[in-house]
């Protein structure tokens, strides 16, 4: 029987191989995830993590120049040909740009985002838009983690039966936010790559939640015009991928460096220095996370052996590090309580000149927006998200730019020099903590990178479940060479949602007896002229069906 791909576990970099080896073309690919995204988006298990999908014509055309591009010798770049999901807050002209507002629904961009651009200079193919947080989780407060009400409730590949109507907003249950689109999108085989944004847990979360790798990058080192703003001192970019190379070879290439600026990845701990928080400090809001019964005993014990492991090959391990609360960090602040209350100002002075960046007709102000939103309201709310107060926060901010500046310095200086510090004294690259807590916040409130590390799957519903790493700003590499390591020592920590492996398993049943070949079988591509580089990649990315 013919090798097949299977799109729940082969990467970017694997099928990169494969592209190489001529067994497999980029309309093929193209091809393979459209159909993934028609079997579970709206239909199958219903994930909702797509919110639109480009125009089927234009992308085969545009995969079929890359084709013909790769046989004449030239290359874009490590992804040349690679399918990729974009979170729909990010502009683009031939596709909508909703950022989940119903308001925008229809709204046309007068230009592309520049990170947009550069991801289709280095030969990257956008098939698709991923479902959020609506607004970035600007709109209101309380709102689910996911939800917008263009695309719908996001839902996590890996709980079974969805998020319940009662849930908390950042649900054991949900696929957290407001990157959940992209996170979820890749979990279940829609892309192999997607992209994110974040200002304070937008990317970590929800790859978290989806077992994925994934790094916000360092504010500031990428260019987000024509993306949705949030708070630029806060915001970035970043990708969600199965593996590190992806993550790195896409770090690279949204930062506009060279793509191989952070590889080799070496796979090692020689060198390498952990610090780790006592996690028995570092718990979610039971506001934000349903309390469950065994939850943080079974995260704590991942944690506490992932340290013996890396301790015996190599790696310095440092546990406890006193780094200080978030209460303490945002304490800091002389005019504020919560880190969240200085967003509203500089989302005030821009999201205005974002709805201008659209062709009419839509809003072209925030009182506009919050205007329509009331004229629809059987549409844009619903019983369990049923309020715009985030906006309305916004619009009544009284913030001056002195008061922001003053909170912002205080903030961040206190954040960053308590990282700094504990870097130093406790002699270690970088500081690790749970992920359902605000260890990443800490990273956010600094203005410095933070990773997403797999570390398990709750023995209760089994979804994922993280560490969150901070670095210093512009440490980049150091975090790929951590997570390189850590991949090579966890494999075990990324593995696809079982329902899907489920429904794949009998797709491939049909196919054996010769039974229904239609929709069901579509989650695999035939490839049978393999040379022995691309064959290798494969079968290693494959799993037993």
């Amino acid at each position: 029987m013919a090798p097949r791909v299977d799109l729940l576990t082969i990467t970017a970099t694997e099928l990169q191989r494969l592209l190489t080896g001529q067994a497999i073309t980029s309309v093929e690919i193209v091809q393979l995830y459209l159909a993934q995204i028609a079997k579970h988006n709206h239909a199958g298990l219903k994930l909702n993590a797509v919110i639109s999908v480009a125009d089927e014509e234009a992308v085969l055309e545009q995969a079929r120049r890359l084709d013909v591009e790769r046989l004449g010798g030239k290359l874009r770049g490590p992804l040349h040909g690679v399918p990729i999901l974009l979170k729909d807050l990010c502009n683009t002209v031939d596709m909508p740009s909703t950022c989940g507002s119903y308001a925008l629904r229809q709204g046309r961009p007068k230009a592309n985002a520049e990170i947009f651009d550069a991801l289709v200079a280095a030969g990257l193919i956008v098939i698709a838009k991923s479902n959020l947080s609506e607004l970035g989780n600007a709109k209101g407060f309380n709102i689910m983690a996911g939800w917008s009400a263009v695309g719908g409730q996001t839902q996590s590949p890996y709980v079974r039966g969805g998020v319940p109507a009662n849930a908390t907003w950042l649900s054991h249950y949900g696929p957290a936010g407001s990157s959940s689109g992209s996170a979820a999108g890749v979990a279940a085989g829609f892309a192999p790559l997607s992209m994110g944004t974040e200002s304070d847990g937008s990317i970590i979360m929800p790859a978290a939640r989806a077992g994925l790798y994934a790094l916000k990058l360092t504010p500031g080192s990428v260019d987000t015009r024509g993306l949705q703003p949030g708070a630029p001192e806060f915001d970035c970019v970043g990708p969600f991928a199965k593996t590190t190379t992806d993550i790195a070879t896409l770090s690279a290439i949204m930062q506009r460096h060279n793509a191989g600026k952070y590889l080799p990845l070496t796979g090692s701990w020689a060198g390498l220095k952990l610090g780790f928080v006592d996690p028995t400090l570092w718990r979610s809001y039971p506001s934000a996370i349903e309390p469950t019964n065994g939850f943080f005993e079974q995260t704590d014990s991942a944690m506490f052996a992932a340290q013996e492991k890396i301790q015996s090959l190599g790696g310095k391990v440092v546990k406890s590090i006193p780094l200080a609360s978030f209460d303490d960090i945002t304490a800091a602040m002389p005019d504020f309580e919560y880190m969240e209350e200085l967003f509203a100002f500089p989302l005030k002075r821009d999201f205005s000149l974002f709805l201008q960046l659209f062709k009419l007709p839509v809003p072209q102000t925030i009182e506009e927006l919050i205007e329509f939103n009331n004229a629809h309201a059987d549409i844009v709310f619903t019983e369990r998200n049923d309020n715009q107060k985030g906006l309305e926060a916004m619009r009544d901010c009284n913030m001056t730019q002195e008061t922001y500046d003053r909170n912002l310095k205080a903030l961040r200086d206190f954040a960053a020099s308590n990282v700094r510090s504990l870097l130093k004294e406790y002699d270690v690259d970088v500081i690790l903590g749970p992920c359902d807590s605000r260890t990443g916040s800490v990273g956010s409130a600094a203005g410095f990178p933070v990773a997403n590390l797999p570390l398990g799957f709750a023995n209760f519903n089994g979804r994922p479940f993280s560490l969150h790493m901070i670095a210093p700003a512009n440490e980049e590499a150091k975090i790929l060479q951590i997570m390189s390591a850590w991949e090579a020592t966890f494999p075990e920590n990324v593995k696809p949602p079982p329902q899907l492996v489920e429904l794949s398993f009998y797709a491939q049943r049909k196919r054996t007896v010769g039974a229904d070949t239609g929709a069901d079988a579509m989650c695999f591509v035939e490839t049978p002229h393999l040379d022995h580089g691309a064959k290798s990649a494969l079968e290693s990315s494959s799993s037993s069906f």
